[in-house]
């Protein structure tokens, strides 16, 4: 019983602080009149990973400096918000592939929390409903240690919780870094007001290095 209770209270606990944190954000927006050169402030140094890609080549966080990230911890047997919240980035990689941002300037990276079911095969199953045209470096899949995910979602602020079932409880936001490897935004990926249009005019913004 007792682990019952500490574990529902931990998701509790790392739940309101997340909530905290993307209303401080919004906050801002409106404090500052929606300037995204002050809504974007720095709020810390991403933490630093070094995971493997579908193709088992070693990606680290040092390889995307230089470059706008968006960040998605997922795992593609997610019953809920993974799917959907997928399909949102589909669809800022396309605006980002427009405005040729995708790959030169800005990297999606997908992080699975479920290295176990998620093989790179059956990864590159749930990309390919997405990526019909597929830019080098553009959208990123990444595996790692279920434990080392773990950890780098923790340090990401995600809160990352395994079930009995052997599906995961976690955030579902998506996490914003700029070139230069610092935290800049979560975005609550559940949030019904969050558009495309907001994501890719971020990712813009710090592209041109503001």
């Amino acid at each position: 019983m007792g682990t019952f209770l500490e574990k529902n209270w931990f998701k509790l606990a790392v739940g309101v602080i997340l909530v905290a944190m993307i209303a401080s954000f919004a906050y801002k927006l409106l404090a500052n009149g929606g300037k995204p050169d002050e809504r974007l402030t720095a709020m810390k140094a991403a933490p630093s990973f070094n995971l493997k890609d579908l193709d088992g080549k070693t990606v680290t966080s040092q390889d995307m400096n230089g470059k706008v990230q968006l960040v998605y911890f997922f795992y593609s047997f997610c019953p809920d918000v993974c799917l959907p919240t997928s399909y949102i980035l589909s669809q800022v990689q396309d605006e980002l592939k427009k405005k040729d941002l995708l790959g030169a300037k800005a990297q999606i990276l997908s992080i699975t929390v479920d290295p176990t079911r998620d093989t790179p095969e059956v990864l590159k199953a749930f990309g390919n409903r997405f990526e019909s045209k597929p830019v080098p470096g553009g959208w990123t899949f990444l595996r790692g240690e279920e434990s080392q995910v773990a950890k780098l979602a923790e340090d990401f602020g995600i809160m990352v919780i395994k079930e009995k079932d052997g599906n995961f409880s976690h955030s579902n936001a998506i996490l914003l870094v700029d070139p230069k490897g610092q935290l800049r935004n979560y975005y609550d990926a559940s949030n019904p007001e969050l558009t495309v249009d907001h994501i890719v005019k971020d990712v813009v913004t710090l592209s041109k290095g503001k």
